[in-house]
C-alpha cells in the first residue's frame, strides 16, 4: 500500500513490544510481556483491521481485473453496473467468485 519502512516497522514494535504493567490494591506487582498478538480490545486493532481489509480488497479488485476471478454484475441506473467480486463488513467478508478448483485456488 505504499507504506515507508519507517512506519511499518513502527507498527511492528506496537504489536511485537508492549508490556504490562500490574497493579494490585495499589501497589505495584510488576512488569510482565505479552506472548500473544493483538486481543480485542487493543485500541490498534481496528486501524490494523482497515488496513489488512483495504489490501485484501485490493488484491481481489486485481484478481478480478486480471481475469483469476469471476464476478457478478450488479445493474444500476440506465444499464449501468457494478462487478462485485466480494462485500466487507464489520467482521465479516464475503468473496463471490465461480465455484470450481481453478477458482478457488487463485482465492487461496
Amino acid at each position: 500500500m505504499g507504506f515507508g519502512q519507517r512506519w511499518i516497522n513502527w507498527i511492528s514494535w506496537c504489536i511485537s513490544t508492549p508490556s504490562f504493567l500490574v497493579i494490585v490494591n495499589g501497589t505495584l506487582s510488576g512488569f510482565f510481556q505479552r506472548s500473544k498478538g493483538l486481543r480485542q480490545g487493543d485500541p490498534l486493532s481496528p486501524y490494523l483491521f482497515v488496513l489488512a481489509m483495504e489490501a485484501l480488497s485490493c488484491l481481489l479488485g486485481r484478481a478480478r481485473e486480471d481475469d483469476f476471478l469471476t464476478s457478478f454484475k450488479v445493474n444500476g441506473r440506465g444499464g449501468e453496473g457494478l462487478k462485485v467480486t466480494h462485500l466487507l463488513f464489520i467482521d465479516d467478508t464475503k468473496v463471490f467468485c465461480e465455484a470450481s478448483h481453478t477458482q478457488l485456488t487463485y482465492l487461496s
